[in-house]
This record gives C-alpha cells, structure tokens and sequence, in this order.
C-alpha cells in the first residue's frame, strides 16, 4: 500500500506541477511599429534585461513594418478578441485607438510613476487625449534646422534665429544661372511629398495653430495666414524645386539652409566631405520656439489581463539608463530631461536636437488626423505654388477638412 501511495502521489505532481509553473509566470505580447535593425537590437536589449530583472514576466516580440502592415495587425488582433499587451506606435494612432477601446488609459500608473516629472512636456503630450494619458513616447523625430557652416562663415552670417535674419540669408546664399534662375538654394523647402510638415514649423514658430479646442481653425487664421505670406515672398528667390519625398537639397550639396528630418541627416553627417561643414541648430521663429517633432509610444492594449505587469515593462524600458542605452544605439535624442546633458555630450550638435524636441509639436490627436494631413498639404501647395491667393486657399482647407470630419 505504501508503495502504490507513493507512486500516486509522484504521479499526480507530475501532472500538477506544469499548472503551478504556467500560473507563475506571465507572458506580455508587444508589438512594435517598424522594422529597423538599431530599433531591433535595442528592443532586444530591453526585453533581455527585462526579464532578467523579472523573472516571472516575459515579453513576447513582434514587429511590423510602418503603414497598412502595422494597421493590418492590430486591426486582425482586436476584431477577433486576442488584443494586444503592449503596442509600440506613433501620434497617428492616438485618437482612433482610443476611440475605437483598443488603448488604456494609464493615469493611474503614469500618476504613481517616479519617472513622470523627468519626461519632456511636449513628448507627454504626444500620448494625452481628452485630458488622459493613454502613450508615453520612446522614440522622437524631431526636425530640426540644418546650414552649412562653412558657406555661412565665408559670408559672414550668424547662423539665424529669425524669420528676417533667414531671409536675409537665404537671399545671400543663392546663387542664380545665366538664366536667373536659382542654381543654388540659400534656404530649401518642399513643394509637394507626402506630409509637409515643414510649414508646420513655420505656424508654430510663429505663435500658431490650425486646431483650438480640438476644432480645425484654417479660416481667417492670421498666425497661418503670417507665416504663408513669408514663405510665400521668399521661396521664389531662393528654393530649388523638389519634394519632401525625394533627397533633400541640402544633404546633396545644392543648399545652404533647410528644415529637414533628423534622421535623413545621418548620411551627410557621415560623408567626410561634409565633415565639419554641417551644423544644427532650432528653426528659426518668429517669436516662440517650436519645431515639428513626430513621437512614438508605449501604449498597453485595453484587453490587456496584466496591466501592473505591462507598465512596469514600460517604466524599465523608459528608465534613465534605459533610455540612455538608445541614445547610444539608435542615435536618436533622448525623451528626459535629466540626460539631456549627458546627450549632449555624446555629441557637439545634440543640444540643438534636444532643444528642438522639448518644443517640438506632433500631427494633432484627432479621429480626423490623416484628413488633416491631406488638407495642411493641398494648403500647402495651393498657397506657395499654387497661385491661389493665401484667403481662399485657407477657406478652401477650412470647407474641405469640415467636409471630412462630417463626412
């Protein structure tokens, strides 16, 4: 009797001990937007001293290219009831995830967090929609205003601040053709892509805004209208024609000024025949610093069964050293104010990058967000290049975005 005892004992916690195991431990699913090879090993990285910190939580990982593969997934994911833990994605997605009950709103958490007053105001914001906090940012592409220190030096130009001092140098810095056309460009500037979010810098350096109180406000605009009328009698002196899509001017030696993406200057950075040439610096305003500046965040999926689990994963990954950690791997700027100076020693020109991140704006948080785009971009061609006057073509993005948001 004993030994059959015995055996059924043995026997059954064989059964029983996998059970105990498997409640144990938690698996978090994360999906992340992107599929770029520094973003991989740094995620990599994270999840790695994670769980080691953690033994009891792993993080299952998965990427998905920028666009429809991204939406295509979540979108398959919620429908049929499987969600997902935690969701690595930009401003775009803020408002119709939200809406749509697939985000949770983490104030809570955030409130309880001890890193919530080191993180960037305007990278906050990026992730709060109808006063909660649903992403808090990883990731930031701010962009920023790049010159030629060399071409500025043997004018003897001070890198400018201002609108006027910007004219005043472009005009200075374009070389014209036989033909008296621009061969040149003392200051480029889009004429069509996919978002030109270079006006945007202008609006925003100039005190502006195209929604108040979550409405669009592109009629009778006057901080629009300011900063299309600049632009408007500049660029025809000084622009080479290209767009936003293409290389920029400016990284392919035809330009002395631009507004351009962080990221897109990295190869110029590393031609040695830039070397030393390059310098970065906050746009030039018109009263108020600002800049455009895109944000992707760490959302928790609303299904989510481990939620205290999930956002101890996210304050891990948006640690100081943590965050320092993809500084130095992705060579993208840091979210914290506390390292902002240890950023900026990694390199000379960082201090201008964190500058133009801490007033940097994103794409609004509104359902009708990718309609906005649309219309800010045909404003933005009608106005500059179009030949419309700035009055109609305002009243035309006005009639056109109410035309969608109704719609």
């Amino acid at each position: 009797m004993k030994r059959i005892l015995t055996f059924v004992i043995a026997f059954s916690m064989l059964f029983t001990f996998p059970a105990f195991t498997e409640e144990e431990n938690i698996t978090l699913s994360f999906l992340r937007i992107g599929n770029d090879e520094p973003e991989r090993n740094y995620w990599n990285w994270v999840i790695g001293e994670f769980e080691k910190a953690n033994p009891g939580v792993k993080i299952a990982y998965e990427e998905a290219a920028i666009g429809d593969p991204m939406e295509t997934v979540l979108n398959t994911r919620f429908s049929s009831g499987e969600g997902v833990d935690l969701i690595g994605h930009g401003i775009l997605s803020v408002a119709q995830r939200v809406e749509a009950n697939q985000y949770m709103a983490i104030d809570e958490y955030f409130d309880a967090w001890e890193g919530k007053d080191d993180i960037m105001p305007a990278v906050l914001a990026n992730g709060t929609y109808k006063d909660h906090i649903y992403g808090l940012g990883y990731s930031v592409t701010p962009f920023v205003f790049a010159y030629r220190i060399d071409l500025l030096e043997e004018a003897g130009i001070e890198v400018p601040a201002t609108w006027e001092e910007l004219a005043d140098a472009a005009r200075e810095l374009t070389v014209y053709n036989d033909m008296d056309e621009v061969e040149f460009s003392g200051f480029c500037f889009p004429t069509t892509g996919g978002n030109l979010v270079e006006l945007d810098v202008f609006v925003y350096g100039n005190g502006g805004q195209y929604i108040v109180d979550g409405e669009p406000v592109f009629e009778g605009n006057e901080k629009v209208t300011e900063a299309l009328e600049f632009l408007k009698e500049l660029l025809p002196e000084v622009n080479l024609t290209y767009s936003a899509n293409e290389v920029n001017p400016f990284v392919s030696g035809s330009a002395a000024m631009t507004l351009i993406n962080n990221a897109a200057l990295t190869t110029m950075l590393g031609n040695p025949d830039y070397e030393g040439k390059v310098g970065i610096a906050l746009p030039p305003n018109n009263g108020v610093d600002a800049s455009f500046c895109g944000c992707n965040m760490l959302f928790i999926g609303k299904t989510c069964k481990n939620p205290d689990e999930a956002f101890n994963f996210i304050s891990f990954a948006l640690s100081k050293e943590s965050t320092l950690k993809r500084a130095e791997m992705t060579k993208i700027p840091v979210t914290l104010n506390s390292l902002v100076e240890a950023y900026a020693q990694m390199d000379p020109w960082n201090a201008a990058r964190s500058l133009c991140v801490a007033n940097g704006t994103g794409m609004p948080r509104v359902i009708w967000s990718t309609g906005f785009q649309t219309v800010r971009n045909e404003l933005h061609q009608n106005a500059l290049f179009g030949g419309m006057e700035i009055e109609d073509a305002l009243n035309k993005a006005q009639a056109d975005i109410e035309f969608r948001i109704e719609g």
